[in-house]
């Protein structure tokens, strides 16, 4: 019995101790998509030392277009409408905040045994919530459909 755990135990720690090995007896040559790398060899990036050739690199072509007049409008479109998306998710995640307290609200209303008007006015509040919320969902969408244009705008006019 003693043999066969010590065997087990022995196995288990040889085993463990190889498995960090298995890495480094991979294979020199991986691919990634369309990047070879290699152990002694580049591996399609520019090095340090390497001229850049941006007459075909296409992420380099429209440069200097920001100076534009109509593409810092429209970096300016993009900016304004994601900060209109911003200030719409703060107004909703307020309003659940306030959604949370008037339920709240009303349970302990209703566990104090307050009177009728009392628990009517707190369910009208969280009636009042739902409409803010939906106003503001509405709002939300409409803002991210804004700057979904903006940014497309953008985008048409930096490949100009």
């Amino acid at each position: 019995m003693t043999n066969k755990k010590s065997i087990l135990i022995r196995g288990l720690l040889i085993g463990t101790l190889l498995l960090p090995a298995g890495s480094a007896l991979a294979d020199d040559a991986k691919h990634d998509g369309d990047h070879h790398w290699r152990k002694n060899e580049k591996n399609g990036h520019h090095g340090r030392g390497e001229k850049h050739s941006y007459k075909q690199n296409v992420h380099h072509e429209n440069r200097g277009h920001h100076n534009k007049p109509e593409i810092r409008q429209d970096f300016k479109d993009v900016h304004n409408a994601r900060n209109e998306v911003k200030q719409d998710r703060g107004e909703l995640r307020g309003d659940y905040q306030e959604l949370r307290k008037d339920r709240a609200e009303l349970r302990r209303d209703i566990r104090n045994g307050a009177s009728k008007q009392e628990i009517l006015k707190d369910r009208q509040e969280i009636r009042d919530d739902f409409k803010e919320i939906r106003k503001d969902r509405t709002e939300l969408q409409q803002d991210q459909t804004r700057l979904d244009a903006a940014r497309r705008e953008l985008k048409s006019d930096l490949r100009k």
